[in-house]
């Protein structure tokens, strides 16, 4: 059974769900999003980060247009918008956190995902020569590598990448990273066993 992707677990881990889980009492979030300031919700929310006009901000119902890259995909790129849309996010996080820390923030999150497509390329490269070799049938899923290579770059990949920008080290680590390694050695044991298996019966 696939899984469904973790922001909403990514948040909860990061500082700002810390925070947000042991003051939500103290927020007003009823506050006009258009009019809503720090005094009201003193740690972001989704919500905040990605809609709400805080702090005079330019209020959206887009919620990608203060995204700077496309997490969901396998191998991540640049968005069109992605110097608009990292300065807007980044408008927002000067609210409360100064610059050197905020472009330290998106280094960090931006080598994540970097390093996530070589993985990912990767595994893509090696299914592509199984593929060139014969030794995968047209149809998608019906042989286990493919399972494998499916959730490598659509849950693990992802999970790391959206961690980074979400700010859950876990998440990057332990339920991305670690995952990505490990399903990586499932996958090149598993090309071995199908190369051996046709040397055997071309002998």
């Amino acid at each position: 059974m696939w899984q469904d992707h973790s922001q909403l677990e990514i948040y909860h881990e990061s500082k700002h769900g810390d925070l947000f889980n042991a003051q939500k009492k103290r927020f007003d979030l009823t506050a006009d999003a258009k009019k809503l300031s720090t005094a009201d919700a003193s740690v972001p929310t989704c919500s905040t980060c990605h809609m709400s006009g805080l702090e005079g901000q330019k209020v959206t119902h887009n919620t990608t247009e203060r995204l700077s890259w496309f997490l969901f995909a396998g191998t991540s790129d640049k968005r069109p918008n992605y110097e608009r849309g990292q300065t807007e996010m980044k408008e927002t996080c000067l609210k409360c956190h100064t610059k050197g820390p905020i472009d330290e923030y998106y280094a960090e999150a931006e080598a994540v995902v970097h390093a996530t497509n070589e993985k990912v390329n990767e595994a893509n490269r090696l299914m592509a020569e199984l593929r060139d070799e014969g030794l995968l049938t047209p149809e998608p899923f019906d042989e286990p590598i493919e399972f494998l290579h499916f959730d490598f770059w659509h849950y693990y990949g992802r999970t790391a990448k959206h961690g980074a920008f979400i700010g859950g080290a876990d998440f990057v680590q332990w339920h991305g990273n670690d995952e990505l390694l490990k399903v990586m050695q499932e996958m090149k044991e598993l090309a071995k066993e199908l190369r051996a298996r046709k040397t055997k019966s071309d002998e």
